[in-house]
């Protein structure tokens, strides 16, 4: 019956993870950085690794995917179509591990990365190394392997890679988000052809899309409104706080 539909797909757990998206997407949306990586692990809490990295996806996508319009224009293709190539390989390979290890090495995997991140992130590192097809590969190969090992987004390397190159930041804020955008449908793609989604875990990921999306446009908004330079110290902060909970967790 429709009804016994709807207790399948309306839970607790999805009534919390709509505000989790919608609160990590504001700080996704103002600051940059940061919400996706909040989102996979509190999902992962919420479900188990695989529902919950499944549930975020959608919605992670949709919320790009508003974004890539604009940015377009302003793609450097020579390095993001190396950089999402490899990226895109190592994703899908990656999944393998992720489908097939058990939930708390997932969990430690997620909360070792996120708190290393976040460590770089309030340290404000920048790679200074040289830029060419090889470092192209090595970030792809590196970025994609840690999404698809873990679920977890692996863009943050990624995105300190594009920061910085000599450009400017309209580019480099293009080239994270393509890249970004085309391994969310790779990742996507490969969790459709493992048959992961069931129709109910289908429906409850599409009907997250909107907390993503309003909070990514709200939190982009704010930024304009109110930017404030502490802000992204805050994001690191919360996001060793989780980091951590994820691995005790």
């Amino acid at each position: 019956t429709l009804f016994e539909i709807f207790t399948q797909i309306i839970s607790i757990e999805l009534g919390i993870a709509f505000l989790v998206i919608f609160f990590c997407s504001i700080v996704q949306g103002y600051s940059g950085f940061g919400g996706g990586l909040m989102i996979v692990p509190i999902m992962a809490l919420l479900f188990d690794p695989v529902t919950g990295i499944a549930l975020a996806t959608i919605p992670v996508l949709a919320g790009l995917a508003i974004m890539i319009p604009r940015a377009i224009g302003y793609v450097t293709w020579r390095e993001v179509s190396i950089l999402a190539f490899s990226s895109s390989i190592a994703i899908f390979f990656g999944q393998i591990f992720l489908i097939s290890a058990q939930p708390s090495g997932i969990k430690i995997g997620m909360g070792i990365f996120i708190i290393l991140m976040a460590t770089l992130f309030l340290n404000n590192w920048r790679y200074t190394g040289k830029r060419n097809t090889g470092t192209n590969i090595f970030v792809g190969v590196a970025t994609g392997g840690i999404t698809g090992a873990f679920g977890v987004p692996g863009g943050p390397l990624m995105a300190m890679y594009f920061l910085s190159a000599p450009i400017q930041p309209m580019r480099q804020r293009a080239n994270i988000l393509m890249t970004g955008f085309i391994g969310t449908v790779v990742f996507l793609g490969g969790f459709i052809y493992r048959d992961i989604y069931s129709q109910i875990t289908a429906i409850q990921s599409g009907l997250l899309v909107p907390s993503f999306v309003i909070g990514a446009l709200l939190g982009q908004h704010l930024f304009k409104v109110a930017p404030a330079k502490w802000f992204s110290n805050v994001t690191s902060i919360l996001l060793i706080a989780i980091g951590l909970i994820v691995i005790i967790g």
